[in-house]
């Protein structure tokens, strides 16, 4: 009895298909991490952007003369509106402001910055204490 030797090389159309499923799921689970990691990014430069809305309020109080800042009610009051763009997109910020006298010389500015994204709502606060200089 002779030994014929084969010459099949390559893959079955059985293994071909085996291996594109393998693949195929690999690269599923890829872009679910991708998609995850945009969205996290999209958070954190939403989040930044608020800060330096907040920041820029804030100097904007911090300028004003201390007699003319006046103590608010314990609630956020004048609520204001500002538009920025962010990745081919607006997002709406509304900042609030809260004064509160602790002594005669001595005032606390709270700012507040709220914002919504993919129907979650945010916000971010900061404070600064402001002592009459004069």
């Amino acid at each position: 009895m002779q030994l014929i030797a084969r010459q099949d090389k390559g893959f079955s159309l059985v293994e071909l298909m085996i291996a594109m499923f393998i693949f195929m799921i690999a690269m599923l689970g890829i872009l679910a991490g991708l998609n995850s990691a945009i969205a996290n990014n999209k958070t954190n430069v939403l989040r930044d952007e608020a800060i330096n809305v907040a920041e820029e309020e804030m100097n904007r109080l911090k300028a004003l003369p201390f007699a003319s800042l006046a103590a608010t009610a314990p609630n956020w009051t004048n609520p204001v509106s500002v538009v920025r763009n962010i990745r081919s997109g607006q997002i709406n910020y509304n900042t609030s402001d809260r004064v509160t006298d602790i002594t005669t010389d001595i005032k606390r500015i709270d700012v507040q910055v709220t914002w919504s994204d993919k129907g979650i709502n945010y916000q971010h606060t900061i404070s600064s204490i402001i002592v009459n200089d004069i």
